[in-house]
C-alpha cells in the first residue's frame, strides 16, 4: 500500500479547502482496519481492528491514545478463545474499557463480555448471561457503573442486559424487543447512542430504539432493506443522531454489482420513526456517517476505497444534508480511504483506515480543521449537469468525475430506471413529474440532483 505523499500542490489544496486529515500509526498488524472509534476525549480514544487483507481472520486486538494520536500503543484482548471475534468496544477512560465477543465457528461458548483496567493490558471475563445460543452485538457504558449489552433474538426476545456495577453483574433487560420473524437480528457494532437514547438496526430494515438507556424499547421500519446485507444482499445502512429527535440516514441497495448500486439520504425528525429522502447538492459518500457534536447540524460522510475516481471519501454537510462540500478532495493518491468516523466535537474526529504495520505511521486518520467554521460551498461539488431539464426523452449527463451508472428514482423513493456508464439517458417512457436523478461515482460517492420530465 503507498503511503500519503503530501506534496506541494496537495499541501495547497488543503490549506485552500481548510479541513483535512492527518494520518496517525494505529500499530496494528499491516492491513488491519479500524472496526469501531470510541471518542472519549480529546486525548484518550479507543479502537479496534478488523482483517482488511482479505484473509479472513477475526483478530481481537484493540489500539489506544492518551495524546490525542500522538502516539498510540496496540494489544491483544486475552482471554477470549480461538472461536471468538470481537462484536463491540466501549471505554470510559484511558485505563478502562470493555469488549463484547461473538462465535464466528463452533467451540467453546465466545459470547462473552471482557473488561480491562489497566489499558487493554490484560482483560477479565465478566459474568453475563449470553449462553453458546446467543450472538453478542453490542456494549456501551454511560460511565464507569451503568451499561448495556445486547445480542441477537433468542427464545422469541432480542437479549439485552444491563449493569450498575461496572460489569460486576447484569441483568436481563424484561422490556426487550421482539423480533418481527425469524430473519430479524442485529450486526455487531451497529449502534448509536446520544444522551439515554440507544438505537440499532436488524437485518430486516427495522431500527429498535430506547430512549431510556435500554429497559423499553420500541421498532420502526426503516427504508435500509437491511443494515448488514446478510438476508437481502447488496443492501447496507448507517445512521448518526444530533438529539433524541433528528439524524441522517444512508441507505444503500444493489451494492454486490456497481452497475445498480443505489444510495438514498434521509433525514428523520422523529427520533427514526420516520424518515423523509432528501435531494442533496454536492457529493456525498455511504461508507459511514457522524454528526459533529458543538454544531447546528454538521454531519461528515465516508467512503473506504482508494479506488474512487473523486480520489479521497469524505465530504461534509452544515445543514442536515441538503448542501455537500469535499474535505479532501485529491485524485490520484492511494491511501484515499475513510472508514468508520466519529467527531467529539468540531476540530475533533476521527476516520478509519489501514495499518502500515507495528512501526508505521499509518492506520488512522485525525481530523485537521474546525467543522463549526465550514460552510457548503457548491462550487467544490463535480460539477456536475443535466440538461436539458425539464426533458422530454433524452437527457445529457456531464460531470468533471467518471461516471459509473445513473439511477431516476421517483418522490417516494422507488427506482424506476437504472442506466449503465455515459453520457445520455433516454427517460421517454417515464410519467410528467419531478425526479431524483442519482449519479454513482462508483467506490461509495453519489451525487443527486432534480429532473423534471414534462
Amino acid at each position: 500500500m503507498k503511503k500519503l505523499l503530501l506534496t506541494g500542490f496537495v499541501l495547497a489544496a488543503m490549506v485552500s479547502q481548510a479541513q483535512s486529515w492527518v494520518p496517525q500509526g494505529t500499530k496494528f498488524p499491516a492491513n488491519f482496519g479500524v472496526d469501531e472509534i470510541d471518542i472519549v476525549d480529546a486525548n484518550t480514544v479507543w479502537i479496534f481492528a478488523y482483517d482488511g487483507s482479505g484473509a479472513g481472520t477475526y483478530p481481537k486486538i484493540v489500539s489506544r491514545t492518551t495524546n490525542g494520536g500522538t502516539t498510540w500503543t496496540a494489544s491483544n484482548i486475552t482471554g477470549p478463545g480461538s472461536n471468538a471475534l470481537v462484536s463491540d468496544l466501549s471505554a470510559v477512560d484511558g485505563n478502562t474499557a470493555w469488549v463484547v465477543t461473538a462465535p464466528f465457528a463452533a467451540g467453546t461458548n465466545a459470547n462473552r463480555i471482557w473488561k480491562t483496567t489497566n489499558g487493554g493490558t490484560s482483560w477479565t471475563q465478566q459474568t453475563v448471561g449470553y449462553t453458546s445460543g446467543s450472538f453478542a452485538n453490542h456494549v456501551y457504558f454511560w460511565d464507569a457503573n451503568n451499561g448495556w449489552t445486547s445480542g441477537d433474538p433468542l427464545n422469541g426476545k432480542f437479549e439485552m442486559f444491563k449493569t450498575s456495577n461496572g460489569g460486576t453483574t447484569w441483568t436481563a433487560v424484561a422490556g426487550a424487543p421482539t423480533p418481527d420473524n425469524g430473519d430479524d437480528f442485529t450486526y455487531v457494532g451497529l449502534k448509536e447512542v446520544v444522551g439515554d437514547n440507544i438505537w440499532i438496526g436488524t437485518s430486516i430494515g427495522r431500527i429498535l430504539r430506547s430512549t431510556d438507556r435500554g429497559n423499553t424499547w420500541t421498532g420502526s421500519y426503516s427504508p435500509v432493506l437491511d443494515f448488514g446485507g446478510v438476508i437481502t444482499s447488496g443492501s447496507s445502512g448507517s445512521y448518526a443522531f444530533k438529539d433524541a429527535n433528528n439524524g441522517l440516514l444512508l441507505a444503500v441497495d444493489g451494492a454486490d454489482s456497481p452497475a445498480t448500486t443505489t444510495a438514498g439520504l434521509y433525514a428523520s425528525d422523529d427520533g427514526g420513526a420516520t424518515w423523509d429522502l432528501l435531494t442533496p447538492n454536492g457529493t456525498w459518500f455511504f461508507g459511514d456517517i457522524a454528526y459533529v457534536p458543538g454544531t447546528a447540524n454538521t454531519y461528515v460522510s465516508t467512503g473506504i476505497n482508494s479506488n474512487a475516481s473523486q480520489g479521497v471519501g469524505s465530504s461534509y454537510t452544515t445543514d442536515g444534508g441538503l448542501n455537500w462540500t469535499i474535505i479532501d478532495n485529491i485524485p490520484g493518491i492511494d491511501g484515499g480511504q475513510r472508514g468508520k468516523v466519529s467527531f467529539l466535537n468540531p476540530t475533533t474526529g476521527w476516520a478509519g483506515f489501514f495499518s502500515d504495520g507495528p512501526t508505521g505511521s499509518e492506520g488512522i486518520f485525525k481530523f485537521s480543521g474546525n467543522l463549526a467554521l465550514g460552510v457548503s460551498d457548491n462550487a467544490v461539488k463535480s460539477n456536475l449537469k443535466v440538461y436539458p431539464n425539464p426533458a422530454t426523452d433524452i437527457v445529457n449527463v456531464s460531470s468533471n468525475k467518471k461516471i459509473e451508472n445513473i439511477t431516476v428514482i421517483d418522490m417516494t423513493g422507488k427506482k424506476v430506471q437504472s442506466f449503465k456508464a455515459g453520457n445520455q439517458i433516454n427517460v421517454s417512457s417515464l410519467p410528467k413529474g419531478t425526479y431524483i436523478l442519482q449519479v454513482f461515482y462508483g467506490e461509495g460517492a453519489v451525487e443527486n440532483t432534480k429532473l423534471i420530465k414534462k
